[in-house]
């Protein structure tokens, strides 16, 4: 299938680029905004404290900020625009569809689930909604890409499903490297997850 979106499909190849680069801008908009909330509030820490591990400062940076925030923008790049077209459909299917699978799976397990556990404050829980409908916008904007590609689409959504939904999992087998104690659902938010020295609060 040439076009991978309904618009390439009724509004041409030409005017369907200028409106997928549109989206491209929007979905790195939305990344950034989501991804500085979460540094800003210490996602690492955060899950680390639900998880009873206390995670340094410069490897959460690296791991929960860094790291996903370049997987994420490369799935739009490669997924959304093709990288400016030098990128073969079923691999620009794979990345779409890794995209929603992590929006989806970021937005259940890291943010909503613990929110409803009682783990408050969730950094960056206000930006869920737009994560869900841009979702939701992806799937339908690239149903026609997604269906004619369907096994890529399929290993690609459920490697962006995974990227997040075995976070916590796989935290709480590492709590023998730094443990603490686990934060207790519905308890205040312990002080050294959102102070600003780490390293001043770490005997708390």
């Amino acid at each position: 299938m040439k076009q991978m979106t309904f618009v390439e499909v009724f509004l041409g190849d030409t005017t369907g680029t200028y409106i997928l680069y549109l989206v491209m801008i929007v979905n790195l908009a939305l990344t950034l905004v989501h991804f500085f909330q979460e540094f800003k509030g210490f996602q690492w820490r955060y899950l680390g404290a639900i998880a009873g591990l206390r995670i340094p400062d410069k490897l959460g940076i690296g791991s929960f900020f860094v790291g996903p925030l370049v997987i994420i923008c490369v799935f739009g790049l490669v997924g959304i625009v093709r990288f400016f077209g030098f990128v073969p459909h079923p691999v620009a299917a794979a990345c779409v569809a890794a995209l929603i699978g992590s929006r989806i799976s970021d937005s259940i397990y890291i943010h909503i689930r613990p929110s409803r556990q009682g783990y408050c404050p969730n950094p960056a829980l206000g930006t869920i909604p737009y994560y869900l409908t841009e979702a939701a916008l992806l799937s339908v904007l690239f149903f026609p890409g997604l269906l004619g590609n369907y096994i890529y689409a399929a290993l690609g959504f459920i490697g962006g499903w995974l990227l997040f939904s075995g976070v916590l999992p796989l935290l709480r087998l590492l709590r023998t490297i730094g443990h603490v104690d686990p934060w207790q659902a519905g308890e205040p938010i312990p002080p050294w997850v959102q102070g600003n020295d780490f390293e001043a609060v770490r005997s708390t």
